[in-house]
């Protein structure tokens, strides 16, 4: 619950924050430009130049008309263009507009419309355009048949003439555009409503009502886990961190990442956090498995690290090749040996600006003492302005003999003991480098357990190792496209790889399985829930994600 509340009060104050900044700019802008300015009245003058009432002679008395509309709520008399108009308001709420000199029904004509339009603007310009119109977005409420009068000017002045009544609807312009645009951001009404009483503003105080409570309880969280106090206690990553101790981390210690594994030995060892519990098997827990970032320092039990053999190591750039239009294969020599187990990683150490970044690389093929072979996803810029990755950009436009220093092995994702159980794999995109490690290290055995590899990619082309997989005869290869145009001649599996997957262990005993899952994270997500729906023990699920 507390890293859902997490999750999700990190997304809520990126909303808030965003809307504040709306908020403060359109703001701004009001307190600058005025009322005056805001209107689109800058050239309506403030009463049209109509003659008195009394100048005006109409045919028709207004006897006449109270005969004809007995029930009317009210007969007025006025002025338009210097001719007679009865406004009757009647029991419905409707209003008829008649012309007082014939009795018929008031009409207005482009000529009038323009006349009227004119007659209301006070401004430099000349009319440009007339056209009809059916209502108009610029003026809210109003729906009915008139006349849009275009005036050439500074400021672009539009004026709407209603075609029922002759009345001047409205004067818009450049400026009130600008402030309506400013309104709908100020009050976040997106529709055009122009009011903020709406649903989204509601939910937006919803949402802050809802990061305020939550905030208050990550902070009183936090108060009591000591994390404000200079003097606290440092987490048992922070430690090991601190002294230069082989241990990895992607999230920061966040807890989310889980590579941050350490044993602890004792009899008062702390149970179990929410994070451990969703990223460590019930087996590792019981073993006494906790993640570093979880723990404070503590004299009542001791701590192991689970990467004793991990060292420096200086690679040396020995050839590369484009796997996949999005893949490169790096191949690196060391000139010492190195032990580690497949499906184990390396932290490379990537120089940027004035700082050493870290990231994580699994080796893709089984152990060899001196030589390394890596999958990089290079991940180019997702829009304008937004830096590509760091690391694998760096990493791919490497040239051989380049050298890069890295740390390793880390990672515990590696083949189970021997067994008779069939071994499992499902990966996507470049999630195919440990289990390719694994594959071969199981293949290379003296007695190799059967293997299945469910392997998902977009298309064809993106099918990382496609040869080397469909020649192993003991290997059962499934590729599965997730996105196949209809030129295509792909006669294989398409759709999710965990669907797939899915589809083939509803045959089999789900008791006598091994399986390792490693891809991205949507692909990895759905695969570990569908394991867990279908019953596959969670001791009998290995899967490697980097804390992505």
């Amino acid at each position: 619950m507390i890293r859902f509340m997490q999750w999700l009060h990190r997304w809520v104050s990126l909303v808030l924050v965003i809307q504040v900044a709306l908020w403060l700019v359109s703001g701004l802008f009001f307190s600058l430009t005025g009322h005056h300015g805001m209107s689109g009245h800058q050239y309506m003058v403030s009463k049209n130049s109509e003659p008195p009432l009394k100048k005006i002679a109409p045919q028709i008395d207004v006897t006449e008309m109270h005969q004809r509309f007995p029930l009317a709520h009210s007969i007025e008399l006025v002025s338009v263009a210097g001719v007679g108009q009865y406004q009757v308001s009647l029991p419905d709420g409707r209003l008829l507009y008649f012309n007082a000199d014939t009795g018929e029904r008031w009409s207005t004509d482009q000529a009038l419309a323009t006349q009227l339009a004119l007659n209301s603007y006070n401004g430099p310009g000349q009319v440009e355009r007339v056209e009809g119109v059916k209502g108009s977005d610029e003026v809210n409420g109003w729906n009915a048949s008139g006349f849009r009068i275009d005036i050439e000017d500074d400021l672009n002045t539009r004026i709407y003439i209603d075609e029922a009544s002759s009345q001047v609807v409205e004067h818009r312009n450049t400026p009130w555009t600008i402030a309506d645009w400013a309104f709908r951001l100020h009050f976040m009404d997106y529709t055009g409503g122009r009011s903020f009483n709406h649903l989204l503003i509601w939910s937006a105080g919803l949402f802050a009502l809802w990061f305020s409570l939550s905030g208050l309880i990550l902070l009183g969280r936090n108060i009591t886990n000591g994390d404000f106090n200079p003097n606290r206690k440092k987490t048992w990553l922070e430690y090991f961190q601190q002294k230069g101790k082989p241990i990895a981390s992607s999230c920061g210690g966040g807890g989310t990442c889980g590579l941050c594994k350490v044993t602890l030995q004792g009899s008062d060892i702390p149970s179990p956090k929410a994070a451990e519990k969703a990223l460590l098997s019930a087996n590792e827990l019981d073993a006494g498995m906790r993640l570093s970032c979880q723990h404070r320092t503590s004299t009542n039990y001791e701590v192991k690290l689970h990467n004793e053999g991990v060292s420096d190591i200086a690679l040396t750039l020995d050839s590369k090749r484009q796997l996949t239009p999005s893949i490169m294969e790096l191949t690196f020599v060391s000139s010492e040996p190195v032990n580690y187990e497949a499906g184990q990683f390396m932290q490379f150490r990537i120089p940027h600006l004035n700082e050493i970044l870290s990231r994580h690389y699994s080796v893709a093929t089984r152990p060899h003492p001196t030589r390394f072979v890596f999958n990089v996803r290079q991940l180019p810029s997702p829009s304008e302005g937004v830096p590509p990755g760091i690391g694998s950009n760096y990493l791919c436009n490497l040239e051989p003999g380049a050298h890069v220093d890295a740390i390793g092995p880390f990672g515990d994702f590696q083949l189970t003991k021997q067994n008779n159980h069939t071994q499992v794999f499902i990966g996507g995109g470049a999630g195919v480098a440990p289990l390719r490690a694994l594959i071969q290290s199981e293949l290379a055995a003296d007695s190799p357990r059967r293997c299945i590899f469910f392997y998902g990619a977009r298309y064809e082309k993106e099918l990382c190792y496609r040869d080397e997989f469909e020649r192993d005869e003991r290997l059962n290869y499934i590729p599965v496209l997730s996105e196949v145009a209809k030129s295509d001649e792909w006669a294989g599996h398409t759709g999710f790889v965990h669907e797939t997957a899915m589809k083939w262990l509803a045959d089999e005993n789900k008791n006598t399985l091994d399986v390792y899952v490693c891809g991205p994270p949507p692909m990895l997500k759905a695969t570990l829930k569908s394991l867990a729906d279908f019953g596959i023990p969670r001791e009998r699920i290995k899967f490697d994600d980097f804390g992505i």
